[in-house]
């Protein structure tokens, strides 16, 4: 649904909520429901509003959204807002699982990332029984050779592959290393 930035579009012009509604022939209700995001800006609106404010570039102003702002959360004041923050530390990820002693916050696919950045790949593939993940720590990440082996088809399905490579972008930018560029064999000519 289309939304129109109200607010930044009447400060911008020096007008009241009430001055806008006169001028659009519009309650001032109306109004509010449009700036706080409660009521829909139809095409109709948003040409009326173009031409009696002649603005070419009313686009600028329109943004969309899939729902409606919860009406409870505008009428709520700043104490009440602050009062609803959720508890617990943000700084901190929480892991969602412990993996041969690697807490786990993540996981892409069949790889679990750990708090550390460290990636388990999990080994199991419905054989019967029980492998160990092959586990790679964020030291190994800048050494070529590893990804090279790793990326190979003999290691990973493309599915599979897709899931390594995000979850290895994931485990740089948390071990703070930069990603090595996509690594690609020469063809034989």
């Amino acid at each position: 649904m289309k939304l129109i930035n109200l607010k930044q579009f009447r400060k911008e012009r020096g007008l009241t909520q009430k001055q806008f509604g006169a001028s659009m022939q519009l309650s001032q209700s109306t109004v509010s429901c449009l700036e706080n995001g409660l009521q829909e800006a139809t095409s109709h609106l948003l040409e009326r509003v173009a031409k009696v404010f002649m603005v070419d570039n009313i686009d600028d102003y329109v943004y969309e959204r899939r729902t409606f702002l919860d009406p409870e959360s505008i009428l709520m004041t700043r104490e009440e807002k602050m009062a609803c923050v959720f508890v617990g530390d943000w700084n901190e990820m929480s892991p969602i699982d412990i993996i041969e002693g690697f807490s786990i916050i993540c996981r892409v696919g069949t790889i679990s990332i750990g708090t550390d950045g460290t990636l388990l790949i999990d080994r199991n593939n419905g054989i019967g029984y029980k492998l160990s993940h092959y586990i790679i720590c964020p030291d190994k990440f800048e050494k070529p050779n590893l990804l090279l082996t790793l990326t190979s088809k003999q290691w990973f399905d493309d599915e599979m592959y897709e899931d390594f490579k995000r979850a290895y972008f994931i485990g740089c930018k948390i071990a703070g290393i930069y990603p090595m560029k996509q690594l690609k064999r020469a063809e034989p000519t």
